[in-house]
């Protein structure tokens, strides 16, 4: 009876070696953790930057002001795929925000109260704000500033801004 009972009990306990054993392959685990987390951090501070130039860039390319009437044409929303288009006349000094999504494609447009606080769509991952600027100085040439900021779900006061400036000649 005393022999079966120190059977059980030698089945049940560890022995100093597998625990270190244990102990390493946790270390080892947690040290690999550590050494992907700044990098991961990276490649998302490097995807953010990256989307942030897609989506400037492609709202620069739609600033050509028509020859026919003057005005630009700007993405303000996507609806069945396709984009819903946006009249902003030269004219008029703009100031106009719009979410996008990680597709780089514009969610919805937004009010400027509204692109200061955090966006509720779920599919809005960064905000532009786009203004157009008369230079009295320089005749026939308009600056356009978008300022993309992301995430669109934090406050305006947390996010991080991306600026892209253009100047435009006008027909």
């Amino acid at each position: 009876m005393i022999a079966s009972a120190c059977r059980l009990h030698s089945l049940r306990a560890f022995s100093l070696l597998e625990i270190l054993l244990v102990l390493g392959l946790l270390g080892g685990i947690v040290m690999a953790l550590v050494v992907l987390f700044p990098s991961e951090i990276k490649k998302e501070k490097e995807g953010e930057e990256t989307r942030s130039n897609l989506i400037a860039s492609g709202v620069m390319e739609a600033l050509t002001p028509s020859k026919r009437d003057g005005f630009f044409r700007l993405a303000s929303a996507m609806h069945d795929g396709l984009p819903v288009w946006e009249k902003l006349s030269q004219n008029d000094l703009t100031n106009i925000a719009i979410a996008y999504d990680a597709s780089c494609e514009p969610v919805t447009k937004l009010s400027l109260a509204e692109a200061e606080l955090p966006v509720a769509q779920q599919n809005a991952t960064d905000i532009i704000r786009l203004s157009l600027i008369s230079n009295s100085s320089i005749p026939g040439m308009l600056t356009a500033e978008v300022a993309v900021s992301s995430p669109a779900s934090a406050p305006s006061e947390q996010r991080t801004i991306r600026r892209y400036v253009r100047v435009i000649s006008l027909p």
